[in-house]
């Protein structure tokens, strides 16, 4: 696989509750792919930031998936200076992007205005992946709820992403239609999305009026979804409200998995009409021809 030309924009190593390898590992591959730019994107979830105790959980009796993304405040206090490091190593051989992926800013803005003033940072992903009081879409049993139960939840998932967008503090969009990965992949749950078309309207013409792009996410294509979040029709309807800032992101939590499906995402921006992408430095965009 050779991505020269192209960016991979979000990407988690071993400071990410959920990620692997050590962040030199993931500069290796995406030198060896080519990448143009790449940006390392660790997990900073507003709304877990601190460790379970804090939010009146017994570490040592709760689920290890449900604690799983507690503590993130610890991950990136450990990563601060490594990413320091490896930012003067990589100068010169590729473009390398400090970024964090934010995750739930609304359900504790505290943290999120902590975290975005960092002037070390060059790009922020806003993120929701789980709605305010459930927990992440990944963890819910959608069989066992009534189609009715998952329209409120998608309800409520769209209203709060609009919410996130007005508040408007980050670079780019991230994962739109996340708890379709799980709603229609891996539980085959076929969802009418021309019911959130108006609302993903909204969220669209928000973004772009404050300058904000939104992700290609590819990491969907290699599940049961087999599409990028959001997929083709929405990344058109982006296009078609003027949207043009699109970022290019795998999603990958190890090195193996960086720059999978980036050149299918940077296709289907082309189909779109798109003729750039676009990455972040200091919070200004660099577009980059596809």
């Amino acid at each position: 696989m050779n991505l020269k030309g192209l960016i991979d924009c979000h990407t988690h190593c071993k400071f990410s509750p959920d990620g692997q390898d050590e962040p030199v590992q993931l500069a290796q591959k995406a030198i060896e792919l080519g990448l143009t730019a790449w940006a390392l994107t660790d997990h900073c979830e507003c709304n877990t930031w601190y460790g379970p105790e804090h939010y009146g959980i017994d570490s040592k009796t709760a689920d290890s998936d449900d604690i799983l993304m507690y503590n993130c405040r610890k991950f990136h206090s450990e990563s601060i200076e490594p990413v320091r490091e490896l930012k003067e190593q990589l100068s010169g051989q590729i473009e390398f992007i400090n970024g964090i992926e934010l995750g739930q800013p609304l359900q504790a803005p505290d943290v999120a205005n902590e975290l975005i003033v960092d002037n070390e940072l060059d790009f922020v992903i806003g993120s929701l992946h789980n709605n305010a009081d459930e927990p992440d879409f990944y963890f819910l049993q959608y069989d066992k709820m009534q189609l009715h139960e998952i329209y409120k939840l998608l309800d409520d998932y769209f209203s709060q992403v609009l919410e996130m967008c007005i508040w408007g503090r980050f670079d780019v969009l991230g994962h739109l239609t996340y708890p379709l990965r799980y709603i229609c992949g891996k539980y085959g749950i076929s969802i009418d999305m021309e019911r959130y078309r108006d609302k993903c309207a909204e969220i669209f013409e928000i973004l772009i009026k404050n300058g904000k792009g939104i992700e290609i996410n590819t990491s969907s294509l290699f599940t049961d979804y087999k599409a990028t979040m959001p997929d083709k029709d929405l990344v058109m309807l982006y296009k078609e409200l003027g949207g043009e800032m699109i970022s290019l992101g795998s999603d990958a939590h190890c090195a193996e998995n960086l720059g999978q499906g980036i050149e299918i995402g940077a296709e289907l921006a082309r189909k779109c009409g798109f003729k750039y992408c676009v990455y972040f430095k200091k919070h200004i965009p660099v577009y980059v021809k596809l």
